[in-house]
């Protein structure tokens, strides 16, 4: 079957109606640290519903596994930060289907069920303003970690017909801006804050209060990971700010 531009346009509308404003709104609870757990499960459960989407075009094409298609998304799509969770796609997945779903299907999550414990509901946690994914081995801030990551994966000004394919593709993919260190002689102040007071990679937090260093992650335990210039030299930059 071809991929219609009916098929594209259907996902471009749901960007642009449901995910984009749910993001904006879910991540500024995140920012103010003012999450409850029914925010995480429906914002989960928003973008469990874009990969079906997904899904749902790639199959036009050439018949494929939703859960091998999910994989791919892992492999596909480059998430900046958040180091030590590599399959995002899959655990946000097994997540959303935990909360559907009164039992997981044992064989279809074989190896999440591996890595993590037995997925549930309750594998998610609320405290405080944040909820955490908490299992024997793991915890760490579901939505900073997982959520937000993947929600900027879709933030790419997806238009037309051809943009939804490249997107499916993973040509081409929003990110979280981490890294972008293209900045000119007049802009040495502004380097200089930015360097001293980096974003955690991770988390997306800035330094007093990134929690990355209270994370497990199996055997690994977080710790805050900045976004610096690796080319930054402080002489250099001084001499700039001093010439402006």
């Amino acid at each position: 079957m071809k991929i219609l531009e009916t098929d594209t346009a259907y996902f471009i509308s749901y960007l642009t109606n449901v995910l984009e404003p749910a993001e904006r709104e879910f991540l500024s609870k995140v920012e103010e640290n003012k999450v409850q757990l029914h925010h995480v499960f429906s914002f989960n459960a928003i973008l469990a519903h874009a990969i079906d989407y997904m899904v749902f075009i790639a199959n036009k094409e050439k018949k494929v596994f939703r859960s091998a298609l999910v994989l791919d998304f892992d492999n596909k799509y480059y998430v900046e930060g958040s180091v030590h969770i590599n399959n995002k796609f899959q655990l946000l997945d097994a997540v959303n289907n935990s909360f559907k779903h009164v039992e997981l299907d044992q064989k279809r999550y074989k190896e999440l069920i591996e890595i993590y414990g037995e997925l549930s509901f309750h594998c998610l946690k609320e405290e405080s303003g944040k909820v955490f994914f908490s299992m024997p081995n793991f915890r760490f801030d579901y939505c900073r970690v997982v959520l937000r990551p993947i929600a900027a994966i879709f933030t790419c000004g997806l238009e037309k017909h051809e943009d939804v394919i490249d997107f499916i593709n993973g040509d081409i993919c929003g990110a979280l801006a981490y890294g972008d260190f293209d900045y000119e002689p007049h802009d040495a102040i502004d380097r200089m804050i930015d360097h001293c007071n980096p974003q955690c990679m991770d988390c997306g937090e800035y330094g007093d209060d990134c929690d990355c260093s209270e994370f497990v992650f199996g055997d690994v335990t977080g710790e805050f990971n900045p976004d610096r210039d690796p080319n930054f030299d402080f002489d250099d930059v001084m001499s700039q700010i001093s010439s402006n």
